[in-house]
Order: C-alpha cells, then structure tokens, then sequence
C-alpha cells in the first residue's frame, strides 16, 4: 500500500497544482498562451532529465548540467562560427565530449561521477565566463527554432526515444540492474564500465540538444547560458518521484511528471501575483512535503 502511495503522490500532486491555478488565476492559467509559455520553458530542462534519468539509474547523479551547457554551446559557437545547423551538430558532439569526460572521471579514476560533474560545473560555467566577456557570440538565426510547436516536437522525441530505449533495450535495462546491484550485474557477464560510460553519452546527447534550445531562447551564448540546469533538473526529477538509489525502481516517467510540476508550480505563482522573493521559499516548501512523503526510505536502511 505504501508503495502505491508513494507512486501515485507526484501524479497526484501535478493534478492538484493544475486544478488549483486553474480555479485560483481567473482562467489565466489556461490560457493557450500561458500554456505555451510553460511548455518552452520547461522543454529544456525536460530534454537534459531525460539523459540524466540514465545516469541516476545506475546511481549516480550527475551535477555538470549547467556549466557542461554553457560549455558546449560556448565551444559550438566558436568552431562554427555562428553557423545555426552546425552549432547544433557540434554542441550535441561538445555535449557527449562533457558526459565522456565524467564517464572517464568515474569509472577510471573510481570516484564519484557528482565530482567530476562538479569540476565540469565550475569550469564551464569560468570558460563560458571569460568568453562572453571578450566577444558577442550571437546567433540571430536561431529565432527560428523559438517556436512552440519546435520545442513540442523536440520534447517528444527526446522523451519519445529515451523512453523506448529506457524500458525496451538492454542499455536501459542494464542500467538498472546495476543500480540494484553492481557486483551482481558483473558477475552476470554485464560490463558494468560499458553501459555506464553509454549512460553518460546519452545524457550528453540530451544536454547537447538542450543547448541549442536554450540559445533560441536567448540568441546568443554568454555567461549565464545553463544557469541552475543542474539544480532544475535534480529537483524536478526529485518531484518525479525518481529513485534517487537509482535501481530497478527507476522510472523515465519522473522526467516529465517532475519538469511539470516544477514549472507549474512556478507559473502558477507568478500568475497569483507573488512577490518573486517568496517563490523559491514556497517552491522548497512543496519540494520538501512532496519529496517527504514520496520518497522511499528503504534505500536508505544501509546508511541508517
């Protein structure tokens, strides 16, 4: 029974927040317009869970996000020179060279992936930095893809395809099974090394095509660009209900589900009127009664 509770609490929760600002923002909140604004700013973070739902399921969390996508779009813009489709090709290259780079951190240097995620962060976010500060790497044609119905279709294949591969082929099964139990999995004839190292390209893919639609939101890369990725997608994911002991309990699901909610939740504040300096107060409020009643605290009877 607790099980199912703890299934049904972020589902639950979306839907609560949905009918709240529904019945509470004189019809604003279903706005077609509002409706659309929600959905391009949560498309992004949407994108780059999707990848990270691979890394958390072996248990692990990764926490390059951010800087790893001011990064790639900072190395795209430079080797393609403003060009919009080769930006693309190259930041979803730069991206997978990010999640390789944490890959090899973790599983050769046999420390924790959040580690060298970290390293990732800070020197991202300083190359980003020192490379805006120097030059205007704008990318006006990119207003092309600030569309709804881009950003739709983006999300849907993304999800689309990471959900087939997550549930439907051994990449994703794997995954899970080391999370469960990675000596078990080896000893099963499964290169644990391999399908991790595949879990980090895959997010590295995602984060590559969540470069490119942060830059046609803001049709330039600077400084800020991936700003709070890392934190967005962890939280939202949290919301989600995903197993954060990764393992079989895992669920792509959570990716879509928590985006939502979080960027309802924001909207739907915002559209009440709220003073922005009590948003994130509330925001951690509802993350912290959310994630209290959802979570399973079995995983952590070892720690205990």
């Amino acid at each position: 029974m607790r099980d199912k509770i703890r299934k049904i609490i972020p589902v639950a929760g979306l839907l609560i927040l949905i009918v709240l600002f529904s019945l509470t923002t004189d019809g604003k909140f279903f706005t077609w317009r509002n409706l659309q604004n929600i959905v391009m700013q949560a498309s992004i973070a949407l994108v780059a869970a999707v990848g990270t739902v691979f890394v958390m399921a072996h248990n692990n969390l990764d926490f390059s996000l951010g800087g790893a996508c001011a990064l790639s779009s900072v190395l795209a813009y430079l080797c393609s020179g403003g060009n919009l489709w080769l930006f693309i090709i190259l930041a979803i290259v730069f991206g997978v060279c990010c999640g390789l780079f944490s890959a090899v951190v973790h599983i050769y240097g046999r420390v924790p992936a959040f580690m060298g995620g970290l390293c990732l962060m800070f020197a991202g976010r300083g190359v980003a930095q020192t490379a805006s500060a120097s030059r205007n790497m704008m990318v006006t044609k990119a207003v092309a893809l600030n569309n709804f119905w881009v950003f739709l279709a983006v999300v849907a294949v993304v999800f689309g395809v990471g959900y087939f591969i997550f549930n439907f082929t051994k990449v994703g099964k794997f995954q899970k099974l080391i999370g469960t139990n990675p000596k078990a999995t080896e000893l099963s004839g499964v290169s644990v090394d391999k399908y991790k190292a595949i879990a980090f390209v895959i997010s590295g893919v995602t984060l590559g095509i969540a470069s490119t639609l942060a830059l046609s939101r803001s049709l330039a890369v600077t400084g800020n660009t991936g700003l709070n990725l890392e934190t967005d997608v962890l939280l939202a994911l949290s919301l989600g209900g995903i197993a954060m002991a990764g393992g079989s309990a895992t669920r792509i699901r959570s990716a879509i589900i928590g985006v939502l909610t979080y960027y309802i939740l924001n909207n739907g504040m915002l559209l009440w009127g709220m003073n922005p300096d009590y948003v994130d107060i509330v925001k951690a409020v509802f993350f912290l009664a959310t994630v209290s009643i959802s979570i399973d605290r079995s995983e952590y009877d070892l720690i205990a």
